[in-house]
Parts: structure tokens; C-alpha cells; sequence
């Protein structure tokens, strides 16, 4: 559930602010990332050193981590970004520092597969490459696919600069570049995305009612976007939310009519939580590769006291 996930974490960022000695103390080398909420088989390690991944295991520079055909993992970053792996992905983290170490420019790079990724970084973007491709942003959201036909990237969020061997191009939130080439002319390749993931609760304006918790009815829909049209597509889905006494279930699934319908139970804040404004935030995609044409789902909540 979402609270001991956030416990485990909690830790885990506590190791990861240390660095793991390596000979002595005046060479270290520090851990970047954090591997969760694993399914399936994952491996982690060195290109020729790969074994088999945990929960909680700090991932250090130039680490592979590598999915299975029903395999999913979760790549949290010390600074807040995050990187959800899907079916058969391998990809490398990686980093770079400037010369007086006052900052980190993270560097990712696709083998095979495809990933979701949400970078909140602000001054020093990310660096993402696979298939010659090379992309730069931050505080976006991103798919990214590799396949032998080509190279599919959306972009929900944000915005991310694109470039291949022949021309660059910026990328705008709600657009994507499917099926590119390293010589493609990208300009030419730009085209929304058209689908999107609705999200809806009821009752729609919940109340909290003492220190009892909620239990809410949360529905997905697959839709056109811009006009709320259902599409039929059944897929799995990845939730998420910025609340700490959220309890969600461990696997959603949309069904062939592009439907889905859960129950979430909600705590009140703790009594010393003064940093609570009454908003919860869900934030669902879909959770496998072949879905750069459906953009994130987003849904705020606003609870009250009688």
C-alpha cells in the first residue's frame, strides 16, 4: 500500500543521501537512484554483473536495470524524478557533475523497451538517449519507446527538446513524434496525442467526518481527447498521489471497453500535519508499453471538514 511504500522509500533516500565507500574514503561513489515497487522479474547491476533487483536497492552511475516480458520497476531519483519501466526495457542511469560538484545532470539511456518518466529537475535538465535520439528537459513528463520500426515519444507535460542526426525540434506538452528515425526531419514528424486517460471520484465532493476514513469509488476512462469520446482499449494502469494516508490497490486494469472502477480509502491528515491545504492529487497512467498515444490521467481532489 502507499503509506509502507513511502515508509521504505523514506529510508532507502536516507542511504541514498550517504555515498558506498570503494577502497577508501577519498574515493566514493554515490548511489543515484532507488529501485521500487517491482512485479515480475527485474535485474540491476553492472552491464556484466546484472542480479537479480530488490525492493529498495540503491542503483549507482552506469547501473542497468532490466525488465522481464511481464516485468514492471520503479526508479525513484534523489532529487524527486521518476521512471517507471515497463515489459522488456533495459535502460542506464547515469550522471554527470559540474567541476565544483555543485550539481548533478542526470543521464539516461534506452537499450530496448519503453519507459514513462516524470523529471522535475529545473536549472539542469535531464539527458536522454536511445535509437539517435538525443532529448534534454525538465520538469516534464515523457514515454519513450525504442522498437525496430522506430522511435515513439510523447510528451504529457512539460517540455523537452528532441534532436537526431539531421534536425532538432522543441517538443510542447499534449504532442508527440511516433515512429522517428535518427534521420528523420523531426519538424515534420510533430502530432498531438490523441487519446487521454480520464479519472473521476464520487461522491465527487468528499467530506471527512471526524478521524474515519473515506472509502471512494475512483473511475477510469480511456477517451479522445478533446472530446470525451470512449475509446475501447483494455490495459493496465499505474496510480500514484501526493497523500500519505491514500490506500490504493496494488493492480488496476481497464477492461476491453476502456473501464475501470476502484476503491480508494482516504485518512484524515494527522493532527500535526499543518502543510495539508485539503488537495489530493491522483495521477494515473498506462502501465505497459504501446500507450505513447494516451496521455497521463490527473485528478484533484478537494476534501473538507464539516
Amino acid at each position: 500500500m502507499q503509506s509502507i511504500r513511502r515508509c521504505v522509500l523514506t529510508i532507502s533516500f536516507f542511504l541514498l543521501s550517504s555515498t558506498v565507500p570503494v577502497l577508501s574514503q577519498a574515493k566514493t561513489v554515490p548511489a543515484l537512484a532507488v529501485l521500487s515497487q517491482i512485479k515480475a522479474k527485474v535485474k540491476a547491476g553492472y552491464s556484466k554483473k546484472m542480479t537479480e533487483g530488490f525492493n529498495g536497492q540503491m542503483l549507482l552511475r552506469r547501473y542497468r536495470v532490466r525488465t522481464e516480458k511481464k516485468g514492471r520497476a520503479t526508479i525513484f531519483f534523489n532529487d524527486g524524478s521518476e521512471v517507471r519501466l515497463f515489459g522488456e526495457t533495459e535502460l542506464t542511469i547515469g550522471a554527470k557533475k559540474s567541476r565544483n560538484y555543485r550539481w548533478v545532470r542526470y543521464r539516461l539511456f534506452l537499450h530496448t523497451g519503453s519507459f514513462w518518466g516524470h523529471f522535475v529537475r529545473g536549472k539542469n535538465p535531464v539527458e536522454i538517449g536511445g535509437g539517435g535520439m538525443r532529448l534534454q528537459l525538465s520538469n516534464a513528463s515523457l514515454r519513450f519507446s525504442r522498437g525496430k520500426t522506430g522511435i515513439d515519444i510523447a510528451l504529457p507535460s512539460g517540455m523537452a527538446k528532441v534532436s537526431n542526426k539531421s534536425s532538432s525540434v522543441k517538443l510542447l506538452a499534449g504532442q508527440r513524434l511516433y515512429q522517428v528515425r535518427k534521420n528523420d526531419f523531426l519538424p515534420q514528424k510533430i502530432s498531438l496525442i490523441p487519446n487521454q486517460l480520464k479519472l473521476w471520484i464520487e461522491p465527487s465532493a468528499p467530506v471527512f467526518k471526524g478521524k474515519g476514513s473515506l472509502k471512494l469509488n475512483l473511475h477510469f476512462q480511456i477517451v479522445r481527447y478533446g472530446t470525451d469520446r470512449p475509446v475501447d482499449r483494455p490495459g493496465s494502469v499505474y496510480l500514484k498521489s501526493n497523500y500519505y494516508n491514500l490506500k490504493i490497490p496494488d493492480s488496476i486494469r481497464l477492461n476491453k471497453d476502456g473501464k475501470a472502477k476502484t476503491t480508494i480509502e482516504v485518512t484524515p491528515p494527522r493532527s500535526n500535519d499543518r502543510t495539508f491545504e485539503g488537495t489530493v492529487t491522483l495521477h494515473s497512467i498506462m502501465d505497459q508499453s504501446g500507450y505513447n498515444d494516451v496521455q497521463d490521467g490527473l485528478l484533484k481532489v478537494r476534501f473538507t471538514s464539516p
